[in-house]
């Protein structure tokens, strides 16, 4: 078995690339209006932020878990599975319920609870209580086949050959350019997003396609873990990469022909995602590195979950009023954003940290007695 060469834990670039991620959501939902055609369309392309959320997960998670997982991942799959509930149902639920009164408790509850709307063909289904929460719904069902992936790439050779690690990776890219290009067809391309045959629905709010995303993100963290190597020579190179893909995003983002395929829904920008996120880990001594580093940041990334959730259940507060003024009108936006931003610290400092802390403990609490009673009973036989 081919060990890791890289410790786990926080990435604290990485942390701070996920408020900027959030961010572009935010204004994908609440853009500036201005006459700058290529600056509103960067604005309304935001939604692309998305994938790298996507990606982003499946970086971190085997990043974290990926020797435990290899090793015994039977045993590993509880103790994971209730960490990452820990770490997204509290404020999820808490958001939902809320969502959920507001509309006088008509709307049917269960899916949501459940985390099971993004499957359905309804778009008001899939986004009918807090609607970027159809995204979670995704990312639960990421969580519950990752200890399944891990064994497959296992016994297809992926964690110990760097080669099929590669062309699995093409495999996935080509397979999501594959399917952009099936669903750009006249007759699937013309289907608006309330269709259930439309690409909106499978390319961009489906769990299945999106388990692409994820496995991408996998894919980039055993190559980091396991193959790549540090030199000195590498990292400039790989610093290249960094400032290439974001270039390269916003360069997609403001395309008027991405824009109007179905590839804008994330088969353009999962590779450049993907790229991104592995650079700025290899290169991490860059400025845009330590950039994303700073305290400030890391807090803004750490709360990024909580400002995703909230920023629309926020939205009625945002009218915009008609004016030629733009000071006003990015007076306006930036009070609206400094709103969104304190909610959604004190959401992460006030629910989502405690909570996890506490299911947490309470597990630590059961799990304590049965090793002891397993120890006295080891003691007895002997």
């Amino acid at each position: 078995m081919l060990l890791s060469q890289k410790k786990s834990g926080n990435i604290p670039a990485l942390t701070g690339l996920r408020f900027f991620a959030a961010l572009m959501v935010f204004f994908s939902h609440f853009p500036i209006q201005t006459e700058n055609q290529k600056l509103f369309l960067l604005q309304t392309s935001g939604f692309n932020g998305v994938t790298f959320f996507f990606v982003l997960s499946g970086f971190i998670i085997a990043y974290n878990y990926l020797d435990r997982f290899e090793l015994n991942p039977l045993q590993s799959t509880p103790r994971f599975l209730l960490s990452r509930f820990a770490r997204i149902y509290p404020l999820y639920i808490a958001l939902i319920i809320f969502s959920w009164m507001n509309s006088g408790g008509y709307t049917p509850i269960l899916p949501y609870i459940l985390a099971t709307q993004a499957w359905s063909g309804d778009l008001f289904v899939a986004t009918g209580l807090n609607s970027p929460s159809w995204s979670i719904s995704v990312e639960i069902f990421l969580y519950i086949i990752f200890p399944i992936l891990i064994p497959v790439f296992r016994t297809l050779g992926i964690l110990t050959s760097q080669n099929k690690l590669i062309a699995l990776a093409l495999i996935i890219i080509s397979s999501q350019i594959a399917i952009a290009i099936y669903f750009s067809m006249p007759e699937r391309a013309s289907l608006l997003a309330t269709d259930p045959a439309s690409s909106h629905r499978w390319l961009y709010r489906g769990p299945a396609y999106r388990s692409l995303d994820f496995a991408l993100g996998i894919l980039a963290a055993i190559y980091y873990k396991r193959f790549f190597k540090h030199k000195t020579s590498s990292t400039g190179i790989w610093s290249f990469v960094t400032y290439s893909c974001i270039v390269y995003i916003f360069t997609l983002a403001t395309s008027s022909t991405i824009a109007g395929s179905s590839f804008k829904w994330d088969a353009a920008y999962a590779l450049p995602y993907t790229l991104l996120i592995l650079s700025i880990v290899i290169s991490s001594k860059t400025q845009i590195a330590k950039l994303l580093s700073g305290k400030k940041i890391v807090m803004l990334g750490e709360a990024s979950f909580a400002f995703y959730l909230i920023h629309v259940l926020l939205g009625s507060m945002y009218i915009r009023q008609p004016t030629e003024s733009m000071f006003f009108l990015i007076a306006h936006q930036a009070l609206f954003l400094g709103f969104v931003i304190s909610v959604s610290v004190g959401l992460h400092i006030c629910i989502e940290k405690p909570c996890q802390k506490i299911i947490l403990e309470l597990f630590r609490k059961k799990e304590a007695p049965s090793k002891i009673s397993i120890e006295n009973q080891s003691a007895a036989i002997k």
